[in-house]
Protein backbone atom coordinates (compact mmCIF):
# COMPACT_ATOMS: atom_id res chain seq x y z
CA UNK A 1 0.00 0.00 0.00
CA UNK A 2 3.04 2.48 0.71
CA UNK A 3 3.65 2.05 -3.03
CA UNK A 4 -0.09 3.21 -4.10
CA UNK A 5 -0.03 6.24 -1.42
CA UNK A 6 3.10 7.33 -3.05
CA UNK A 7 2.05 7.07 -6.29
CA UNK A 8 -1.18 9.10 -5.59
CA UNK A 9 0.86 12.22 -3.99
CA UNK A 10 3.71 12.35 -7.07
CA UNK A 11 1.44 10.95 -9.71
CA UNK A 12 -0.73 13.94 -8.94
CA UNK A 13 1.84 16.77 -8.20
CA UNK A 14 3.78 16.14 -12.02
CA UNK A 15 0.74 16.24 -13.50
CA UNK A 16 -0.76 19.10 -12.23
CA UNK A 17 2.02 21.32 -13.41
CA UNK A 18 2.59 24.58 -12.19
CA UNK A 19 -0.83 25.27 -10.50
CA UNK A 20 -0.05 26.38 -7.08
CA UNK A 21 -3.06 28.76 -6.26
CA UNK A 22 -4.49 27.89 -2.62
CA UNK A 23 -6.38 24.76 -4.36
CA UNK A 24 -5.48 22.38 -6.96
CA UNK A 25 -7.02 19.43 -8.56
CA UNK A 26 -5.93 16.25 -10.82
CA UNK A 27 -6.65 13.53 -12.06
CA UNK A 28 -5.40 10.25 -11.80
CA UNK A 29 -5.96 7.13 -13.62
CA UNK A 30 -5.40 4.25 -11.87
CA UNK A 31 -5.59 0.87 -13.77
CA UNK A 32 -7.62 -2.00 -12.73
CA UNK A 33 -4.07 -4.00 -12.57
CA UNK A 34 -3.33 -1.76 -9.86
CA UNK A 35 -6.24 -2.33 -8.14
CA UNK A 36 -6.04 -6.09 -8.20
CA UNK A 37 -2.76 -6.11 -6.91
CA UNK A 38 -4.12 -3.55 -4.04
CA UNK A 39 -6.95 -6.41 -3.38
CA UNK A 40 -4.20 -9.43 -3.29
CA UNK A 41 -2.08 -7.79 -0.87
CA UNK A 42 -4.82 -6.88 1.43
CA UNK A 43 -6.87 -10.61 1.18
CA UNK A 44 -5.14 -12.50 -1.42
CA UNK A 45 -2.28 -13.64 0.66
CA UNK A 46 -2.64 -17.58 0.46
CA UNK A 47 -0.83 -19.68 -1.65
CA UNK A 48 -1.57 -19.13 -5.24
CA UNK A 49 -3.06 -15.33 -5.07
CA UNK A 50 -5.77 -17.22 -2.69
CA UNK A 51 -7.99 -16.09 0.22
CA UNK A 52 -9.65 -18.12 2.22
CA UNK A 53 -13.05 -16.13 3.19
CA UNK A 54 -14.23 -18.11 5.80
CA UNK A 55 -13.05 -21.36 7.81
CA UNK A 56 -14.24 -23.77 10.64
CA UNK A 57 -12.42 -23.86 13.84
CA UNK A 58 -10.86 -27.30 11.90
CA UNK A 59 -10.72 -26.74 8.95
CA UNK A 60 -13.57 -29.13 7.71
CA UNK A 61 -15.53 -26.49 6.26
CA UNK A 62 -13.83 -23.26 4.87
CA UNK A 63 -14.64 -20.83 1.72
CA UNK A 64 -11.70 -19.92 -0.64
CA UNK A 65 -11.73 -17.41 -3.89
CA UNK A 66 -8.58 -17.08 -6.15
CA UNK A 67 -7.47 -15.46 -9.25
CA UNK A 68 -9.65 -12.08 -8.70
CA UNK A 69 -10.01 -10.65 -11.99
CA UNK A 70 -10.68 -6.98 -12.24
CA UNK A 71 -12.42 -4.92 -15.06
CA UNK A 72 -15.54 -2.46 -15.53
CA UNK A 73 -18.85 -3.31 -15.89
CA UNK A 74 -21.24 -0.10 -16.58
CA UNK A 75 -19.83 1.96 -13.89
CA UNK A 76 -19.09 -0.70 -11.33
CA UNK A 77 -16.19 -2.52 -11.02
CA UNK A 78 -16.73 -6.48 -11.59
CA UNK A 79 -14.47 -8.92 -9.94
CA UNK A 80 -14.15 -12.18 -10.92
CA UNK A 81 -13.19 -15.14 -9.11
CA UNK A 82 -12.26 -18.85 -8.41
CA UNK A 83 -14.59 -20.21 -5.82
CA UNK A 84 -13.37 -23.91 -3.74
CA UNK A 85 -16.32 -23.94 -0.82
CA UNK A 86 -17.04 -27.20 1.33
CA UNK A 87 -18.87 -27.51 4.21
CA UNK A 88 -18.51 -30.21 6.71
CA UNK A 89 -19.91 -31.52 10.31
CA UNK A 90 -16.71 -32.51 12.71
CA UNK A 91 -17.86 -35.63 14.15
CA UNK A 92 -15.79 -38.03 16.51
CA UNK A 93 -12.83 -36.60 15.48
CA UNK A 94 -13.68 -36.71 11.17
CA UNK A 95 -14.68 -34.64 9.02
CA UNK A 96 -18.03 -35.75 7.52
CA UNK A 97 -18.92 -33.77 4.49
CA UNK A 98 -22.34 -32.45 4.58
CA UNK A 99 -22.33 -30.89 1.32
CA UNK A 100 -20.14 -31.73 -1.31
CA UNK A 101 -17.28 -29.54 -2.75
CA UNK A 102 -17.94 -26.85 -5.30
CA UNK A 103 -16.00 -25.39 -7.65
CA UNK A 104 -17.14 -22.59 -9.19
CA UNK A 105 -17.02 -18.71 -10.05
CA UNK A 106 -18.01 -15.57 -8.52
CA UNK A 107 -18.94 -12.41 -9.49
CA UNK A 108 -19.13 -9.26 -7.79
CA UNK A 109 -19.80 -6.27 -8.64
CA UNK A 110 -19.04 -3.01 -6.99
CA UNK A 111 -19.79 0.59 -6.83
CA UNK A 112 -16.68 2.83 -6.20
CA UNK A 113 -17.85 5.56 -3.45
CA UNK A 114 -16.51 7.86 -1.55
CA UNK A 115 -17.27 9.08 2.30
CA UNK A 116 -18.32 12.68 2.93
CA UNK A 117 -15.00 13.63 3.72
CA UNK A 118 -13.28 12.52 1.01
CA UNK A 119 -11.01 10.24 2.62
CA UNK A 120 -11.57 6.77 1.92
CA UNK A 121 -12.11 5.27 -1.71
CA UNK A 122 -14.55 1.89 -0.84
CA UNK A 123 -16.50 -0.54 -3.13
CA UNK A 124 -19.47 -1.83 -1.53
CA UNK A 125 -21.05 -4.75 -3.57
CA UNK A 126 -24.08 -4.10 -5.18
CA UNK A 127 -24.76 -7.50 -6.57
CA UNK A 128 -23.15 -11.10 -6.08
CA UNK A 129 -23.45 -13.63 -8.85
CA UNK A 130 -21.98 -17.67 -8.50
CA UNK A 131 -22.14 -20.31 -10.82
CA UNK A 132 -20.30 -23.86 -11.71
CA UNK A 133 -17.90 -24.16 -14.51
CA UNK A 134 -21.19 -24.99 -16.66
CA UNK A 135 -22.66 -21.74 -16.66
CA UNK A 136 -25.38 -22.94 -13.79
CA UNK A 137 -26.22 -20.57 -10.75
CA UNK A 138 -25.63 -21.92 -7.50
CA UNK A 139 -28.42 -23.66 -6.24
CA UNK A 140 -27.12 -25.05 -2.29
CA UNK A 141 -28.92 -21.60 -0.40
CA UNK A 142 -26.94 -22.96 2.80
CA UNK A 143 -23.41 -22.29 0.41
CA UNK A 144 -24.73 -19.06 -1.06
CA UNK A 145 -25.92 -17.84 2.01
CA UNK A 146 -22.39 -18.42 3.17
CA UNK A 147 -20.94 -17.30 -0.04
CA UNK A 148 -22.88 -13.70 0.53
CA UNK A 149 -21.75 -13.42 4.07
CA UNK A 150 -18.72 -13.80 3.65
CA UNK A 151 -18.22 -11.70 0.49
CA UNK A 152 -19.94 -9.03 2.39
CA UNK A 153 -17.89 -8.84 4.99
CA UNK A 154 -14.40 -9.53 3.32
CA UNK A 155 -13.88 -8.02 -0.16
CA UNK A 156 -16.63 -4.70 0.96
CA UNK A 157 -13.20 -4.34 2.76
CA UNK A 158 -11.20 -3.68 0.07
CA UNK A 159 -10.24 0.35 0.56
CA UNK A 160 -7.72 2.98 -0.33
CA UNK A 161 -7.73 4.93 3.02
CA UNK A 162 -6.46 8.36 2.92
CA UNK A 163 -5.97 8.92 6.87
CA UNK A 164 -4.23 6.18 7.24
CA UNK A 165 -1.80 7.21 4.08
CA UNK A 166 -0.96 10.71 4.98
CA UNK A 167 1.68 9.66 7.25
CA UNK A 168 3.89 7.31 4.63
CA UNK A 169 3.19 10.00 2.03
CA UNK A 170 4.90 12.39 4.04
CA UNK A 171 7.60 10.02 5.15
CA UNK A 172 8.43 9.40 1.92
CA UNK A 173 8.90 13.04 0.94
CA UNK A 174 10.18 14.39 3.75
CA UNK A 175 13.92 13.14 2.84
CA UNK A 176 13.79 16.00 0.27
CA UNK A 177 12.25 18.78 1.64
CA UNK A 178 14.04 21.78 3.42
CA UNK A 179 13.21 21.31 7.15
CA UNK A 180 11.97 24.53 6.78
CA UNK A 181 9.16 23.81 4.34
CA UNK A 182 8.18 20.83 6.63
CA UNK A 183 5.18 22.24 7.96
CA UNK A 184 3.81 23.49 4.07
CA UNK A 185 4.44 19.80 3.36
CA UNK A 186 2.23 18.35 6.11
CA UNK A 187 -0.73 21.28 5.38
CA UNK A 188 -0.62 19.91 1.86
CA UNK A 189 -0.91 16.04 2.75
CA UNK A 190 -3.28 16.65 5.06
CA UNK A 191 -5.48 18.62 3.00
CA UNK A 192 -5.32 15.86 0.11
CA UNK A 193 -9.09 15.12 -0.50
CA UNK A 194 -10.49 12.49 -3.18
CA UNK A 195 -13.20 14.71 -5.20
CA UNK A 196 -14.77 12.73 -7.35
CA UNK A 197 -14.11 8.84 -8.81
CA UNK A 198 -15.52 7.03 -11.80
CA UNK A 199 -14.80 3.67 -13.02
CA UNK A 200 -14.30 3.60 -16.48
CA UNK A 201 -13.51 1.43 -19.60
CA UNK A 202 -9.71 1.10 -19.06
CA UNK A 203 -8.95 2.64 -15.27
CA UNK A 204 -10.70 4.04 -12.58
CA UNK A 205 -10.44 7.76 -12.29
CA UNK A 206 -9.83 9.49 -9.68
CA UNK A 207 -10.16 13.65 -8.89
CA UNK A 208 -7.92 14.43 -6.16
CA UNK A 209 -7.61 18.26 -4.46
CA UNK A 210 -5.22 19.64 -2.23
CA UNK A 211 -4.32 23.17 -0.77
CA UNK A 212 -1.03 24.67 0.77
CA UNK A 213 1.51 25.23 -1.77
CA UNK A 214 1.56 29.06 -2.68
CA UNK A 215 3.08 30.53 -6.15
CA UNK A 216 6.40 31.71 -4.04
CA UNK A 217 9.81 31.86 -6.04
CA UNK A 218 12.81 32.72 -3.50
CA UNK A 219 15.77 33.06 -4.85
CA UNK A 220 17.61 30.19 -4.80
CA UNK A 221 21.12 30.29 -2.13
CA UNK A 222 24.14 28.86 -3.88
CA UNK A 223 25.27 25.58 -1.65
CA UNK A 224 28.84 24.78 -1.27
CA UNK A 225 30.17 21.73 -3.37
CA UNK A 226 30.74 18.26 -1.36
CA UNK A 227 33.79 18.01 0.78
CA UNK A 228 35.21 14.35 0.38
CA UNK A 229 33.10 12.80 3.53
CA UNK A 230 30.13 14.24 2.00
CA UNK A 231 31.00 13.10 -1.07
CA UNK A 232 32.06 9.39 0.06
CA UNK A 233 28.26 8.92 1.91
CA UNK A 234 26.42 10.20 -1.37
CA UNK A 235 28.24 7.33 -3.55
CA UNK A 236 27.39 4.80 -0.79
CA UNK A 237 24.00 5.75 -1.61
CA UNK A 238 24.06 5.85 -5.62
CA UNK A 239 25.40 2.45 -5.26
CA UNK A 240 22.43 0.92 -3.57
CA UNK A 241 20.51 2.16 -6.10
CA UNK A 242 22.12 1.22 -8.79
CA UNK A 243 21.96 -2.02 -7.06
CA UNK A 244 18.28 -1.70 -6.38
CA UNK A 245 17.72 -1.18 -10.27
CA UNK A 246 19.70 -4.32 -11.53
CA UNK A 247 17.43 -6.04 -9.15
CA UNK A 248 13.99 -4.64 -10.51
CA UNK A 249 15.88 -5.35 -14.13
CA UNK A 250 15.38 -8.96 -12.95
CA UNK A 251 11.64 -9.01 -11.32
CA UNK A 252 8.67 -8.86 -12.89
CA UNK A 253 7.64 -7.10 -14.93
CA UNK A 254 10.81 -5.15 -15.61
CA UNK A 255 12.27 -8.20 -16.52
CA UNK A 256 10.13 -8.25 -19.86
CA UNK A 257 12.02 -5.34 -21.13
CA UNK A 258 14.47 -6.06 -24.04
CA UNK A 259 18.47 -6.53 -23.34
CA UNK A 260 18.55 -3.52 -25.28
CA UNK A 261 16.45 -1.56 -22.94
CA UNK A 262 18.37 -2.81 -19.85
CA UNK A 263 21.48 -1.65 -21.04
CA UNK A 264 20.56 1.81 -22.25
CA UNK A 265 18.91 2.03 -18.60
CA UNK A 266 22.18 0.69 -16.79
CA UNK A 267 24.35 2.91 -19.35
CA UNK A 268 21.88 6.38 -18.17
CA UNK A 269 22.56 5.63 -15.15
CA UNK A 270 26.05 5.48 -15.06
CA UNK A 271 25.74 8.40 -17.04
CA UNK A 272 23.91 10.36 -14.16
CA UNK A 273 26.64 9.18 -11.58
CA UNK A 274 28.99 10.76 -13.30
CA UNK A 275 27.30 13.90 -13.97
CA UNK A 276 25.94 14.18 -10.51
CA UNK A 277 29.66 13.57 -8.70
CA UNK A 278 30.58 16.45 -10.92
CA UNK A 279 27.96 19.02 -9.82
CA UNK A 280 28.38 18.37 -6.50
CA UNK A 281 32.05 18.57 -6.35
CA UNK A 282 32.97 21.33 -8.82
CA UNK A 283 33.88 24.99 -7.97
CA UNK A 284 32.74 26.45 -11.18
CA UNK A 285 29.29 25.50 -12.81
CA UNK A 286 27.67 28.38 -13.76
CA UNK A 287 27.85 28.05 -17.51
CA UNK A 288 28.21 24.34 -17.65
CA UNK A 289 25.89 22.65 -15.17
CA UNK A 290 26.54 19.22 -15.88
CA UNK A 291 23.14 18.11 -13.85
CA UNK A 292 21.09 20.12 -16.11
CA UNK A 293 23.33 19.10 -19.51
CA UNK A 294 22.88 15.48 -18.30
CA UNK A 295 19.21 15.98 -18.39
CA UNK A 296 18.73 17.21 -22.00
CA UNK A 297 21.17 14.69 -22.82
CA UNK A 298 19.36 11.65 -21.63
CA UNK A 299 15.84 12.92 -22.25
CA UNK A 300 16.18 11.53 -25.76
CA UNK A 301 16.83 8.14 -24.61
CA UNK A 302 14.98 8.09 -21.42
CA UNK A 303 11.46 8.84 -23.16
CA UNK A 304 11.28 5.74 -25.33
CA UNK A 305 12.18 3.42 -22.22
CA UNK A 306 9.70 4.92 -20.28
CA UNK A 307 6.74 4.88 -22.52
CA UNK A 308 7.63 0.65 -22.57
CA UNK A 309 7.34 0.62 -19.07
CA UNK A 310 4.33 2.92 -19.00
CA UNK A 311 2.50 -0.20 -20.73
CA UNK A 312 3.29 -2.70 -18.51
CA UNK A 313 3.72 -1.21 -15.46
CA UNK A 314 0.05 -0.63 -13.55
CA UNK A 315 -0.89 2.96 -12.92
CA UNK A 316 1.32 4.58 -14.87
CA UNK A 317 -0.51 6.68 -17.46
CA UNK A 318 1.61 9.51 -16.31
CA UNK A 319 4.80 8.34 -17.60
CA UNK A 320 3.10 8.49 -21.01
CA UNK A 321 1.99 12.35 -20.38
CA UNK A 322 5.62 12.56 -19.35
CA UNK A 323 7.54 11.09 -22.49
CA UNK A 324 5.16 14.06 -25.26
CA UNK A 325 6.86 16.76 -23.42
CA UNK A 326 10.69 18.08 -24.99
CA UNK A 327 13.40 17.89 -22.04
CA UNK A 328 13.57 21.91 -22.19
CA UNK A 329 9.72 21.79 -21.63
CA UNK A 330 10.19 18.98 -18.92
CA UNK A 331 12.41 21.04 -16.92
CA UNK A 332 10.26 24.04 -16.62
CA UNK A 333 7.35 21.50 -15.53
CA UNK A 334 9.15 20.10 -12.89
CA UNK A 335 10.97 23.52 -11.68
CA UNK A 336 7.36 24.77 -11.52
CA UNK A 337 6.65 22.17 -9.05
CA UNK A 338 9.93 22.27 -7.34
CA UNK A 339 10.97 26.12 -7.07
CA UNK A 340 8.63 26.55 -3.98
CA UNK A 341 10.01 24.24 -1.85
CA UNK A 342 13.41 25.74 -2.43
CA UNK A 343 14.93 23.18 -5.56
CA UNK A 344 15.74 23.59 -8.83
CA UNK A 345 16.88 20.86 -11.82
CA UNK A 346 21.13 21.96 -11.16
CA UNK A 347 24.05 21.35 -9.74
CA UNK A 348 23.04 24.03 -6.82
CA UNK A 349 19.68 22.11 -6.65
CA UNK A 350 21.13 18.86 -6.29
CA UNK A 351 23.63 19.82 -3.36
CA UNK A 352 20.47 21.20 -1.75
CA UNK A 353 18.86 17.89 -2.20
CA UNK A 354 21.24 15.48 -1.51
CA UNK A 355 22.26 17.16 2.03
CA UNK A 356 18.82 16.94 2.74
CA UNK A 357 18.74 13.13 2.07
CA UNK A 358 21.37 12.51 3.54
CA UNK A 359 20.58 14.15 7.21
CA UNK A 360 17.44 12.43 7.23
CA UNK A 361 19.49 8.93 6.47
CA UNK A 362 22.00 9.97 9.30
CA UNK A 363 19.18 10.87 11.17
CA UNK A 364 17.46 7.31 11.10
CA UNK A 365 20.42 5.84 12.55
Amino acid sequence: MAFLRTILLITGLLLCGNAFAAQTQFSVPMDYRLIRSVLINQLYTGEGDTARLWKDGKDCSFLDLSNPQINADNGQIKIENQVHAKIGLQLGGKCMSVLAEWHGILQTWQQPSLDANGSVLSFPITQTLAFDHNGKQLAIKQLQDLINKAVQSKLADLKIDLNQSRGDIIKTLLPFIDPADTETLQDTVDSLRFKQVKAGKQALSLNIGFSGFKPKHPALQAAAAFNADELQQWQTHWRQLEQDLENGLNRPPLDQQSEADKATLREILQEAGVAFDQGLTADDIADHDPVRRFFNDSWDKLAPLLRNASKQLPGAEGLRYLTLIAATDLMYELEAISKPLGLEISANGLRKLARAYLAHQAGLR
